[in-house]
């Protein structure tokens, strides 16, 4: 053993999984990428290309519900009461709700705090306004609603790709402190964030996001777990320090109620407010969910 107290077999699979996280997570990510500009070059029917993308993409809502409801919140509870309980603390006060809380409102707070600043940008312009014809205002109505649709899906793209982040880096960080069932850990971590990678790639592509945010995104999703991996075994932690542990309790819990607004009232509201083949998306999205669920039962 090292002077950190870690075996070379350990050390030696923390590492492998470092490098296997990195590439599996770019594989998974930029392959539904490269194969949907590939397929748009060569059909001749643009309608297609956006029906397989909103199938992908509620299939993607799926594993990304599951992610919240199946492994981010029990994770977090679990930490909670694991946390108080070493302090030898009893909690009167639901405090884990309350940070769940805090997070989805938190999502509604900058919605509105943005809206108000574009309604004020835009009150300037209503003399201007009146004064056009009413060709000219409808027109200018219209830029306006779409605009403050793109402000709304910016906000939640930076959101959910700040979730899946914050979360892959700590869980990065637990595996790279872990001792005991590693090798079943990194195979089951592998699986899921290989599928979350995937998962971010269509829902990000079917946004239609410019090509360069796509891949800086993706990027930086596949380099937040192995990032986590590597502090955690330089860094040499233990997972038992007070100030640490709720540090990571307040994060998990305020990220949690992030990503439940972001999934359930944003992807999934938008997946199922669109017409057509109503069936095939639930179809999807419960795919999507039995995934995670068959990834998180190997844990057991």
């Amino acid at each position: 053993m090292d002077s950190s107290g870690v075996s070379p077999g350990l050390l030696h699979i923390k590492l492998l999984t470092l490098v296997l996280m990195l590439g599996f997570s770019l594989l998974c990510g930029f392959s539904p990428v490269c194969v949907t500009r590939r397929a748009t070059r060569f059909s001749s029917d643009p309608g297609s290309r956006q029906r397989v993308l909103s199938l992908a993409s509620c299939l993607a809502c799926g594993v990304f519900l599951a992610s919240c409801l199946l492994e981010l919140l029990p994770d977090f509870l679990n930490h909670m009461r694991d946390t108080f309980s070493r302090l030898h603390i009893t909690l009167r006060f639901p405090l884990s709700e309350f940070l769940l809380a805090m997070g989805f409102l938190l999502v509604f707070v900058l919605e509105q705090m943005l809206l108000a600043f574009r309604e004020q940008t835009c009150e300037a312009s209503l003399e201007k306004q009146a004064l056009m014809d009413c060709e000219d205002r409808d027109a200018v109505h219209r830029s306006r609603t779409v605009e403050d649709g793109r402000s709304h899906l910016g906000l939640r793209v930076f959101l959910l790709l700040f979730c899946v982040c914050v979360r892959a880096f700590l869980e990065g960080l637990s595996l790279g402190s872990r001792r005991e069932r590693l090798l079943e850990e990194c195979v089951t971590l592998l699986l899921y964030k290989g599928l979350l990678a995937f998962s971010l790639a269509v829902r990000l592509s079917h946004l239609a996001l410019r090509r360069t945010l796509l891949s800086g995104a993706l990027l930086l999703f596949s380099v937040a777990c192995p990032g986590g991996i590597g502090m955690g075994m330089g860094m040499g932690l233990d997972g038992t320090e007070t100030g640490a542990q709720l540090l990571r309790c307040a994060v998990e819990g305020l990220t949690a109620g992030i990503f439940l607004n972001v999934s359930l009232l944003g992807s999934l509201r938008q997946e199922s407010g669109s017409p057509g083949h109503r069936i095939h998306k639930v179809a999807f999205l419960l795919t999507g969910f039995a995934l995670v669920t068959a990834v998180l039962f190997c844990k057991v």
